[in-house]
């Protein structure tokens, strides 16, 4: 996997990617600003606006044709938190040069697909189409509106927006539906100037072969742009509280949700990793084998490790009467860790879990966009072996030391109705 970054504007980078054994084109382009209440909706609805239509192709229809013509190619946006920074996605895909039936250059194609949507888009007077605008907002209100029906994942944001309460990473990802309702046309179109204008762009580009001509043709396309990008912090560390706040929300669900959130900063990069992989990350974790399996307290329980809010996330599904056994087991299995409870096998499984994980990079076109841009998040400037290397270092002292850095700081619990005699 070679990599190649070049410098293309004022806070722009493209990082070009050559794998030989691809048979498609990538290109994704990265918008980077703060998270929150002024930024969320607005550009969940516009990465919507931007793939789905543009001014070459002004209908849904209309684009789906010139992807269909393209052997198939797609487009579609997405956005994300990276702990306090919004990321917005535009990503498009086609097969190779190579294997086009016509001799066609469907890389070229696919560029200037993406660049009109992106600076031509299908909007007119400073504002986006209203019956586009008018769809895409209805659907992302269906789409906050259904997020109750995934209890497992409202739970969690319920949990994120006690425990970082105050801070971007607390706010939702697609905003509220009042934020929604106040969108405009013009007022999302105006989100849009201030993307290009402020956001710090990463573009992307994986395929069999490099593409050196793609840095010059987006260049060309930017240098129209006013640039005043903001200057942003990838990973934000929350304090823990001085002592845990337990929220607890009824609600009619058939199980019970718990998610405790742990906050605190290890001292050792990587360790925190594989010390999530024993205690509930993985398949053979202490949370799995001792929680769910052996005292049968809940019907699902794992942890998640956020780095970019140092922070680790327990989430279980348990009856109501099993709620406050499985909190206290949860926290027995990392006090165990603490006190180096636990196997020598257990630290080798998850050292090669980690290990393994690392060596799946570039096994897809995603995989490296994903591992290059979280170097780039994270200024990391370790290789993939150097990586490997500080994994197999791993002590056990090392476990031991990123479990007594976390603390609980929140306990979130949605509480089933029980029914009375």
């Amino acid at each position: 996997m070679k990599e190649q970054i070049q410098n293309i504007g004022r806070a722009i980078d493209f990082v070009s990617i050559a794998e030989p054994k691809f048979r498609t084109n990538t290109i994704e382009m990265i918008f980077m600003l703060p998270a929150g209440k002024q930024n969320n909706s607005a550009y969940a609805l516009l990465e919507a606006l931007l793939t789905s239509t543009c001014a070459a192709h002004p209908s849904i229809a209309a684009m789906s044709r010139k992807l269909s013509s393209m052997y198939g190619a797609t487009l579609k946006g997405s956005t994300i938190k990276r702990g306090d920074v919004l990321q917005l996605s535009l990503t498009a895909s086609v097969i190779a040069n190579r294997y086009a039936l016509e001799g066609e250059d469907l890389l070229s194609e696919l560029t200037e697909l993406l660049l009109s949507c992106l600076f031509a888009p299908h909007a007119e007077n400073g504002a986006f189409s209203e019956t586009d605008f008018r769809i895409e907002k209805q659907d992302l209100l269906d789409a906050i509106e259904a997020e109750i029906n995934d209890k497992r994942a409202y739970a969690t944001d319920r949990a994120v927006a006690a425990a970082f309460e105050g801070e971007p990473f607390a706010y939702p990802l697609d905003g509220t539906a009042e934020d929604v309702e106040l969108l405009t046309p013009a007022s999302v179109y105006e989100a849009y100037q201030k993307m290009l204008r402020e956001a710090v762009i990463r573009i992307y580009h994986v395929g069999p072969e490099a593409a050196p001509e793609l840095a010059g043709r987006l260049q060309t396309a930017f240098e129209g742009v006013e640039r005043c990008p903001v200057e942003l912090t990838y990973r934000t560390p929350s304090p823990c509280k001085a002592e845990p706040v337990r929220v607890t929300e009824p609600m009619e669900v058939t199980q019970s949700k718990l998610v405790i959130v742990l906050k605190g900063e290890t001292p050792k990069k990587y360790a925190m990793n594989l010390m999530n992989l024993m205690f509930g990350g993985s398949p053979f974790s202490m949370l799995f084998n001792n929680v769910r399996e052996k005292m049968s307290l809940c019907y699902y329980c794992s942890s998640r490790y956020v780095a970019s809010k140092q922070a680790v996330f327990v989430s279980s599904g348990v009856e109501l009467e099993n709620a406050e056994k499985a909190h206290e087991a949860i926290l027995a299995q990392l006090d165990a860790i603490r006190r180096g409870e636990f196997e020598d096998e257990m630290l080798e499984n998850a050292k090669r879990s980690a290990v393994n994980s690392l060596h799946g990079i570039g096994d897809t076109p995603f995989s490296c966009i994903g591992w290059s841009h979280g170097r780039y998040c994270e200024e990391e400037t370790m290789s993939i072996e150097e990586i490997v290397a500080a994994y197999q270092g791993m002590t056990r002292q090392d476990m031991i030391d990123a479990a007594n850095a976390l603390r609980e700081d929140t306990v979130y619990l949605m509480q089933q109705e029980v029914e009375h005699e």
